[in-house]
C-alpha cells in the first residue's frame, strides 16, 4: 500500500550546493489529476545509507533547461518509505520535478506538465471585485499567526509564527507564502512554500527564493474552509 504523507520544509546543509546535479529521464514520477489538484507517485529509493530526502518542485513557467531552478518547493520529506504526495491548487498550468537528494547528489526527474481545469477558485481579477472579496480573508486574532523571518549565513529564510489558536479543534492547515512581487499576498492567490497540517508545527524554511526583496506571510485554513492570514514580513534576501 502506498504511504500518504504530508510534506514539510526542511533545512538545507551548508554544502548543499556542492552536490552533483543529475538529470534522470528514467526516474519514475507519475502525476495523477484529481478533482481539485494533483497527486504524485514514485518508486522508493533503495539505498537507505545514502538517502537524505525526497523533494518536489513546482513552477508556473516552463524552465529553459532541464531543471527547475527558481520554483516553489511544493514539499519534501526525509521518510524514505514515502511514495505519494498530493496538493490542492487553483486552476492553471504547472510544471513539476521530482528529486531524490542523497549525501552526494541531487537526482531529478524529467519535467511533468499538469493542467488543472477545476481547481480552487481564484480571487476575482478586477479591482472592484477584489475589494468586495476581501471580506472573505479574515485577519488573524491578536497574537496569532504572528510571523518572524530570519536569514542564516547561506541566505536561507527561516520562518516561524505563533499558532492559530482560534481554530483549536477545527484546524485545517497552514500555508506559508512567498512572493517577490506582491506585498499583500494571500492563499490561494500566491504561491506557498509548504502545506502543513499539524497545528503545533509553526516553522518553515525557504531555501530557494531569488535574491532581492521577498515578501512572506502565513495563512491558515480551518476545518470549515475559513481563511485567516497574519502579518506580512518583507526582507531583502542576501546574494
Amino acid at each position: 500500500m502506498l504511504a500518504v504523507v504530508v510534506f514539510s520544509p526542511q533545512a538545507t546543509s551548508a554544502d548543499e550546493g556542492d552536490k552533483a546535479l543529475v538529470y534522470s529521464a528514467n526516474l519514475h514520477f507519475r502525476p495523477i489529476l484529481r478533482s481539485k489538484g494533483v497527486e504524485f507517485r514514485w518508486f522508493r529509493y533503495g539505498y537507505p545509507k545514502e538517502f537524505l530526502r525526497y523533494e518536489i518542485l513546482r513552477t508556473e513557467e516552463k524552465p529553459s533547461g532541464k531543471f527547475i531552478s527558481d520554483g516553489v518547493v511544493a514539499g519534501h520529506t526525509t521518510n524514505r518509505y514515502s511514495t505519494n504526495f498530493d496538493e490542492e491548487l487553483h486552476a492553471g498550468k504547472y510544471f513539476y520535478q521530482f528529486c531524490i537528494v542523497t549525501k552526494t547528489a541531487r537526482t531529478c526527474s524529467g519535467l511533468k506538465e499538469i493542467v488543472i481545469k477545476n481547481g480552487i477558485p481564484r480571487p476575482p481579477a478586477s479591482e472592484t471585485d477584489a475589494e468586495e472579496a476581501e471580506v472573505k480573508y479574515l485577519p488573524a486574532p491578536a497574537g496569532e499567526l504572528e510571523l518572524r523571518v530570519a536569514q542564516d549565513e547561506a541566505g536561507n529564510a527561516h520562518l516561524s509564527w505563533t499558532p492559530l489558536q482560534s481554530a483549536d479543534g477545527n484546524f485545517g492547515y497552514y500555508k506559508p507564502l512567498r512572493s517577490t512581487t506582491d506585498d499583500d499576498l494571500f492563499y490561494p492567490r500566491d504561491g506557498y512554500l509548504a502545506h502543513i497540517a499539524e497545528q503545533d508545527k509553526t516553522v518553515a524554511i525557504d531555501d530557494r527564493a531569488s535574491s532581492g526583496v521577498v515578501h512572506y506571510r502565513v495563512c491558515a485554513v480551518d476545518g470549515q474552509g475559513g481563511l485567516f492570514c497574519g502579518n506580512v514580513v518583507t526582507v531583502n534576501k542576501n546574494q
